[in-house]
């Protein structure tokens, strides 16, 4: 379950939540000055900061927060199916990870995320042909997400493409510059394409 651990979910905790002293009471105030960006500008920013990142650690960060917004969708039902597919695939359900993840890309065909993990479902199933064109679905949605290319790599890979893996892994590394499955694909792609035109 390689591809699998390439899309980890995320546990979210409740947006500004503040500790509180206890026998202080904290007023609850709307504060003009603060500006909160929508999710989508949030997510080009830290995809910005990602691939200008200088260390795998402060790149780590920007993962975080770019799986805190994508995995979030405005539909609680969604997000109810995305946790409950979590949950199952980690008890190693797969039968009702796949159910709750298809029920989410027909109730929202648009969600990258959702597409991205039922492709993890494919692979793991065998169903390369299927895992690929899912991939490639969630990556026209959403061009930047690093774990889909990294997955289509691997599906190529695995495919026997691997002039094709080497693009879907230099992809990946282009949006995420220290992300460890990618840059190890790219090492065996490239040392197997040196093989071949010798």
């Amino acid at each position: 379950m390689r591809f699998l651990r390439l899309l980890p979910f995320l546990l979210l905790l409740p947006a500004g939540a503040v500790p509180i002293t206890p026998g202080v009471v904290v007023p609850e105030v709307d504060n003009p000055t603060v500006y909160d960006p929508p999710p989508a500008q949030r997510l080009n920013s830290y995809y910005e900061a990602l691939a200008r990142s200088g260390s795998a650690e402060e790149a780590m960060r920007f993962e975080g927060e770019i799986y805190l917004i994508m995995t979030r969708n405005t539909s609680p039902t969604i997000n109810f199916l995305m946790e409950s597919a979590s949950v199952a695939l980690d008890a190693g359900d797969q039968d009702t990870a796949r159910t709750a993840l298809t029920s989410v890309t027909e109730l929202d065909p648009n969600f990258a995320e959702g597409l991205a993990r039922l492709a993890t479902i494919a692979y793991d199933d065998g169903d390369l042909k299927q895992a690929e064109s899912l991939l490639k679905r969630a990556l026209r949605l959403e061009p930047r997400h690093f774990a889909a290319w990294t997955g289509l790599g691997l599906v190529r890979e695995d495919l026997g493409d691997f002039r094709g893996a080497e693009e879907a892994y230099r992809e990946a590394l282009f949006y995420h510059p220290y992300l460890d499955g990618a840059k190890r694909g790219l090492i065996r792609m490239e040392a197997r394409l040196d093989g071949l035109s010798l």
